[in-house]
């Protein structure tokens, strides 16, 4: 492994110890906003409204703390939308597949903050963001959003937009003559008032555009570059040529699938999710239909991630030749890999053909069950120690990643980032 690949890792001020084949990212750091990095004292406000884009909101809440940004989310919920899932006033705003942010399930408040717009000053915000999604459309109409936005942009604050979440701007004057880009859904405007391009992020000065939900790993360094014009965050491409295979079981983690997911497109890597039935499903309307439900109301196929970006193969398909590490998410997809079966004798054959393989949460499980873990230093939810330490593994809830050998493991949720960089080192080191 090229020393520069750890080196990347340890900018933002994680602490990492390397012992041989063991690479322990370690101390108080993991899973929180770090304390260096291109947003480090950045305040970065994220406008929404309800049907705001789940899996935008899950990405910028791993990723803006990564660089060391504090992200606070601020509620439009005194417009009262879409009766079928109804504005719940503990919650604030719900997003397009159920997701509520006060904090974020599974994740809590490590990364991010959730309080409404009418009781913050723009002012003391560096950077605003409009996720993108149906929230657009629900907030572009209040004058409290468009005084924000303005009072922002006069305080120089960058703003961006990613997908439809750049109707505000377009609202507020902010595109006229900007180069940009955006999807359908804006598209058709920005051509006619803007400078369009097709492209992922467009920058001009303190306008930041994101053309969709895919782009969101792009948009977050595109904000970083923004305050930092010497950023290079050295991840994108890096993974090329590299094939991950996501296991997606019935009732995964959510944001364990699509987190990761953007970020091995990001990096280059050849994206597979692999299926497979499950003894039972909980959830009974699904019968019959050819779509994997996570957790939290996320499926495979992704809602927001064109298949031209992956391929969804059932796990039986799946040959050795067609994967060079595996990545079982957490949640229940575990337990249901584990009374299924047959995902379990996949995990051996892939152990034997000495493939990576990397789980987070309760991913550990299964691992596990089919004994391989004995001998294995490894981190996880709670949940996953005594199935860990009955088959012989070494379980530490103190590390937020660990690879060891042929294994990678990680934390929980707001540790998809060094779970992420975890794979990556142990996908690169020679």
């Amino acid at each position: 492994m090229d020393k520069t690949v750890l080196e990347i890792v340890k900018q933002t001020g994680i602490d990492i110890v390397q012992d041989g084949d063991l690479v322990f990212w370690l101390g108080e750091y993991g899973g929180q906003t770090k304390p260096r990095g291109p947003l480090a004292g950045k305040k970065i406000a994220c406008l929404v409204g309800s049907e705001f884009s789940d899996f935008q909101a899950y990405y910028l809440a791993s990723y803006i703390g990564e660089f060391g940004g504090d992200l606070e989310f601020l509620c439009v919920d005194w417009v009262i939308y879409k009766f079928t899932r109804p504005n719940i006033k503990s919650k604030g705003v719900v997003g397009m597949w159920g997701l509520t942010l006060d904090p974020i399930p599974v994740m809590g408040p490590s990364k991010h903050t959730c309080k409404n717009l009418k009781d913050a000053a723009a002012k003391d915000y560096d950077a605003v963001v409009i996720l993108g999604g149906h929230s657009a459309d629900v907030i572009v109409t209040e004058i409290e959003v468009e005084d924000f936005l303005n009072t922002a942009a006069e305080n120089g604050a960058v703003i961006g937009g990613i997908g439809a979440g750049i109707m505000p701007l377009i609202r507020c004057g902010m595109m006229a003559g900007k180069a940009c880009t955006g999807n359908r859904l804006v598209d058709y405007m920005l051509k006619k008032i803007a400078n369009f391009e097709d492209s992922p992020v467009v920058i001009d000065g303190k306008i930041i555009t994101a053309r969709d939900t895919v782009d969101s790993p792009a948009f977050v360094r595109a904000i970083c570059q923004a305050f930092d014009p010497e950023f290079e965050d050295g991840r994108q491409g890096i993974l090329a040529g590299k094939k991950m295979l996501v296991i997606a079981g019935e009732d995964f983690e959510d944001i364990e699938l699509a987190v990761p997911v953007m970020e091995y497109i990001y990096r280059g890597a050849k994206v597979t999710l692999a299926t497979f039935t499950p003894v039972i499903r909980s959830r009974p309307p699904l019968v019959g239909l050819d779509v994997v439900q996570g957790n939290f109301g996320m499926s495979v196929p992704f809602q927001e991630i064109p298949e031209s970006y992956y391929t969804i193969k059932k796990l039986a398909d799946v040959r050795m030749d067609d994967i060079d590490a595996i990545q079982i998410p957490g949640a229940m997809c575990p337990y249901n890999m584990v009374e299924a079966g047959t995902p379990l004798e996949f995990l051996k054959q892939a152990d034997a053909a000495g493939k990576i393989i990397t789980y987070i949460c309760h991913g550990g499980i299964p691992v596990a069950a089919a004994d391989l873990i004995k001998g294995k230093k490894a981190t996880g939810w709670q949940a996953s120690k005594d199935s860990i330490e009955i088959m012989g593994g070494e379980y530490n809830e103190n590390w937020a990643a660990v690879v060891d050998g042929s294994q990678v493991s990680g934390r929980t949720p707001p540790e998809i980032p060094e779970y992420v960089d975890a794979i990556m080192v142990a996908l690169l080191r020679g």
